[in-house]
């Protein structure tokens, strides 16, 4: 046991090993008071905050670093990222990027006369620096930023924490590599684009006491799960029989064919480190950015993108567990070979609209719903008594044999459709998660993933609570990249009984070096 002197902590237990400590024992109680009249201020003691590497400097992580940086327990000391830095990346607006950084780092004219959408671990490292300089009193740091994160993890050894926001294949390799070194970890969806890997997190995560969080949870606060469950409990709809949800994603450019010319690999960008466990291949820019999302190789699809925010919160709130089976139905792309119109049929990028059906058994009683994601602009047929034109957009729909709900995307606004709707009022409006306030300078969801990694136990958003939805949509996929074909799906055993093949595609041919 460390020696105490005067009720604190000697300087030979260092603030990465008390964090680390904190996790099994209840030191926090001989901190001395004047930390936690700091904390109360939005002010927190150098040695008790936790020191974070981002890994992934690419727009959504730009879009994101505002929520860590003004957590005042949170200080980001290094990034990482393949890219040095470019003006070629793919955002939902021209300016939306560049706007968000003008504001957090409050100067207005930031990279003015530059054209394009910003990107890459100089620009993040500007932002951070910035953003601490001004709004921290003292500070005089400097970020470390380098191409791969495991240089950043092995020079700075007092690092508690990462983020991870890197492409999807990239997901589970990071951040098993993360938990082995033991840091707790924030990581965006998926936990992995591939079954294996994506259980492999699931399983590391489960065993350990670090704090992980995965960004999907969040959406836990935006929807009325709470609303629908009740109405199901009570028998507004009769029997739950099958569940609808459906996207207008993709909203990226999804390539049916291989690109056959070979551009040069961009000065300043990495792209042997940007592959990773991928298989080697010639670069192009249809690959990388938000474009990634569309190859089976680099991402999930559109209900990886989506689906998570959606459908994990029914998952939990019902008691789903992973499914059992699949089958999916897709769009054709038509090109001609030798003049002669012919289906272009791949096992390598996601089709333009696809409709999956999973069989999915409960956990606590014996019985299977049947649950359809749809993307491309696809919906599901309108219950009886709805028009098919008042579907929304976006949506979800719970079918049972006596009504259905049809709801938002998020499960917001949520109504009974037909007559039974008047039986079943809607309740008073229920609590739900409370959204950052000015007073509060920490988002709620990163407070309590703040709290796990002070040993206050995991969070709601930890990795493993993911496994059933993550597990269903991987397998989703591998009936996509199996032409559509039906496929049962052992969870126990985590193999697909009824095909070998496709059992095979539940994991990648890992290129040497990045063996899990």
């Amino acid at each position: 046991m460390e020696k105490q002197v005067n009720g604190t902590l000697s300087a030979a237990m260092n603030r990465r090993s008390f964090l680390s400590t904190s996790m099994a024992v209840g030191v926090f109680s001989i901190i001395p008071n004047h930390v936690f009249a700091a904390a109360k201020k939005g002010m927190v003691a150098p040695s008790d905050k936790i020191c974070m590497v981002h890994i992934g400097c690419g727009t959504q992580g730009l879009s994101e670093i505002g929520a860590l940086l003004s957590a005042p327990a949170i200080e980001i000391v290094g990034i990482a990222d393949p890219n040095r830095e470019s003006y070629d990346y793919i955002y939902w607006s021209e300016t939306g990027i560049r706007n968000g950084i003008r504001q957090l780092i409050g100067e207005p004219a930031w990279k003015e006369g530059i054209k394009g959408i910003p990107g890459g671990r100089n620009i993040m490292k500007e932002v951070i620096e910035t953003y601490y300089r001004k709004n921290r009193p003292g500070y005089k740091g400097s970020i470390t930023a380098k191409e791969d994160y495991r240089e950043v993890l092995d020079k700075m050894t007092d690092v508690d924490a990462v983020k991870i926001m890197s492409p999807d294949h990239q997901h589970a390799y990071q951040a098993l590599d993360c938990i082995k070194r033991g840091k707790h970890v924030i990581m965006h969806k998926p936990l992995g684009n591939k079954m294996t890997e994506a259980m492999k997190v699931v399983d590391a995560a489960k065993a350990s006491a670090l704090s992980t969080h995965m960004m999907a949870h969040n959406a836990f606060a935006d929807g009325d799960m709470a609303q629908i469950k009740t109405w199901i409990d009570a028998g507004a709809i009769g029997k739950l029989k099958e569940i609808h949800n459906w996207s207008n994603r993709p909203v990226w450019p999804q390539y049916p064919v291989i690109p056959a010319d070979k551009p040069p690999v961009p000065d300043g960008f990495n792209w042997d480190l940007w592959l990773g466990p991928a298989e080697m291949r010639d670069y192009h820019p249809q690959y990388t950015h938000a474009t990634f999302r569309g190859w089976y190789e680099f991402g999930a699809g559109a209900i990886a993108d989506m689906g998570y925010y959606s459908l994990w919160p029914v998952f939990d709130a019902l008691q789903l567990d992973s499914a059992s089976s699949v089958s999916t139905r897709f769009s054709r792309v038509i090109g001609l070979k030798n003049n002669v119109p012919a289906t272009i049929i791949n096992d390598y990028s996601y089709p333009m609209a696809a409709a999956y059906r999973f069989e999915v058994p409960y956990k606590n009683r014996p019985e299977k719903i049947i649950l359809q994601w749809h993307d491309g602009g696809m919906k599901p047929q309108a219950p009886e008594g709805y028009e098919a034109d008042d579907l929304p957009i976006e949506g979800m729909m719970f079918i049972g044999d006596k009504g259905a709900i049809v709801s938002g995307f998020l499960r917001e606004e949520p109504k009974i459709v037909g007559s039974r709707a008047a039986l079943y009022p809607p309740s008073e409006p229920l609590t739900t998660e409370r959204s950052r306030s000015t007073e509060e300078p920490t988002a709620p969801w990163l407070q309590k993933w703040i709290d796990g990694c002070r040993g206050k136990g995991k969070g709601p958003g930890s990795f493993e609570y993911a496994k059933e939805v993550n597990e269903t949509f991987n397998l989703g996929s591998v009936s996509l990249m199996s032409n559509g074909k039906k496929l049962e799906y052992d969870p126990a055993g985590r193999i697909i009984t009824n095909d070998e093949k496709a059992d095979k595609l539940l994991t990648r041919k890992i290129r040497k070096g990045w063996e899990m």
